[in-house]
């Protein structure tokens, strides 16, 4: 076989090799966003309570088998599963991974669920965690300009 057509053999094999990782990084995609439903339905209705468990971070670890940091971003993002419903979403049709929702989930601010749905389809984790160190925080000492301030008065009735 000459040297030309090895390659090609290698490069069809690879492509073969690749989309298979491909479906299986979906599918185990998919699964996490199953898993991360679970956890947030846990957590609502207050089962978790029920194990004698310290945390749901610690609980998620001991029926996963995951390491403790893996369960913390878990419960992360089921605690804000309403906040990030674009991104939760996508991890659940198993377009974006946990790792990378996780960083959204727990760095995030309110608000910036198609931002970061469209972003992380394109990024990887560590351009994720940049990209949210970088967004601006909101300063929670100064208040919305349209609230009006309320002031009572005593009128001694």
């Amino acid at each position: 076989m000459s040297s030309t057509a090895t390659s090609l053999a290698a490069g069809e094999r690879l492509e073969v090799l690749f989309d298979e990782i491909a479906e299986l990084c979906g599918q185990r995609n998919a699964i996490d966003g199953r898993l991360v439903q679970i956890v947030a339905e846990l957590e609502r209705e207050e089962l978790a309570g029920l194990t004698g468990v310290r945390s749901l971070s610690a609980l998620v670890a001991w029926k996963t088998g995951v390491a403790p940091r893996n369960a913390e971003t878990v419960v992360a993002v089921a605690r804000r599963l309403e906040e990030f419903p674009r991104c939760t979403e996508a991890l659940r049709e198993g377009r974006l991974s946990l790792d990378q929702v996780g960083v959204i989930a727990e760095r995030a601010a309110e608000g910036s669920d198609a931002h970061y749905a469209e972003l992380a389809s394109v990024a990887t984790v560590s351009q994720l965690r940049t990209a949210v160190k970088m967004a601006p925080r909101p300063d929670p000492e100064t208040r919305p300009e349209s609230e009006p301030e309320v002031t009572t008065t005593s009128t001694g009735e």
